[in-house]
């Protein structure tokens, strides 16, 4: 039956849950598309489903999203009146917190919630599409190089690559939503004096566009800019692709300015400041809307069928 659903999986000695959403299209019986969308840092699968607001997508696209937990991010955690004590993170590479400390296997994880999934409704193992945002988005690129057989394609919101090197066994397409303006996940990364720990969006797009073996000379798409005097006003967005890859891949890029850290599209901080609702985050924006372009991305691609790895 389509609607949204929470299921617990046992994995590394953890009890460990996801949230999926069935789509009306999964009476027909066929196997369905998946994204899994996993929160950023601090946040949970709960709140991602909210922030994103994937389900609507999901229902008129016939695919099944999916909302798995991390683990605890802190020992100590900040009080958050929505997340609470469900603070999670995951081990994204040198991001972020516990989860790295811990060594988290957040990669043999998120192929358990594959195999779950699967066992409990058709899946289409050659199309499954990974998604977050902020640590999640980070954790999507962890999987597109760790765990590449089991990915078609991948979409990062505020979250840069954050492994110092990659090294996928087939051509992963990626798709990146990032702000010149985020002020939690910064484009130019956070100077250290070990430069891998926090890397910029450029230094990861690079690292995909020499795995997928792309041409390093991007084509940059038309600029789309917010009506003067609407609460869009300010804010650009510029597709920036990378293609001749390998397999038919592309990097993208979709480079804002005047925004921050925030799901493209979704209402949260736009309009007065003084209305906001992420303290710290930015301000939001809507002239892209993260759910419908990356779904377009993903429409695109399939695992070819040598190299789809069984669930389980």
């Amino acid at each position: 039956m389509s609607g949204s659903y929470v299921f617990y999986v046992n994995f590394d000695g953890m009890e460990r849950a996801y949230r999926i959403h069935v789509p009306p299209a999964a009476a027909s019986g066929k196997p369905l598309p998946m994204v899994i969308n996993m929160a950023g840092a601090t946040q949970n699968a709960q709140i991602e489903e909210i922030l994103s607001n994937m389900d609507p997508n999901a229902d008129e696209n016939g695919y099944l999203a999916v909302y798995p937990n991390g683990t605890r991010i802190s020992k100590v955690l900040t009080p958050d009146p929505v997340a609470k004590q469900a603070q999670y993170g995951w081990n994204a590479g040198e991001c972020c917190g516990l989860p790295v400390t811990k060594k988290i296997n957040d990669v043999g994880f998120l192929e358990k919630v594959i195999a779950n999934v699967a066992s409990r409704t058709p899946v289409n193992l050659r199309r499954i599409y990974m998604t977050g945002i902020s640590n999640g988005g980070m954790m999507a690129y962890a999987m597109a190089a760790e765990a590449s057989t089991h990915v078609a394609a991948i979409a990062s919101v505020s979250g840069q690559v954050e492994l110092p090197t990659i090294h996928p066994t087939r051509s992963v397409p990626t798709m990146e939503f990032h702000s010149v303006n985020d002020p939690i996940a910064k484009f130019d990364g956070v100077p250290n004096k070990n430069p891998r720990l926090v890397l910029s969006v450029m230094e990861g797009i690079h690292q995909w566009v020499h795995a997928d073996g792309c041409s390093t000379t991007p084509h940059a798409g038309r600029e789309i800019v917010g009506a003067a005097g609407s609460i869009s006003a300010r804010e650009t967005a510029t597709p920036i692709t990378y293609s001749g890859c390998r397999d038919g891949a592309k990097v993208v890029l979709w480079r804002f300015t005047g925004s921050g850290h925030v799901w493209p599209g979704s209402p949260l901080n736009m309009g007065p400041k003084k209305n906001w609702i992420l303290t710290g985050s930015g301000r939001g924006i809507i002239i892209v809307n993260a759910d419908e372009t990356m779904w377009k991305f993903f429409s695109h691609y399939e695992l070819p069928a040598r190299d789809v790895k069984a669930a389980g």
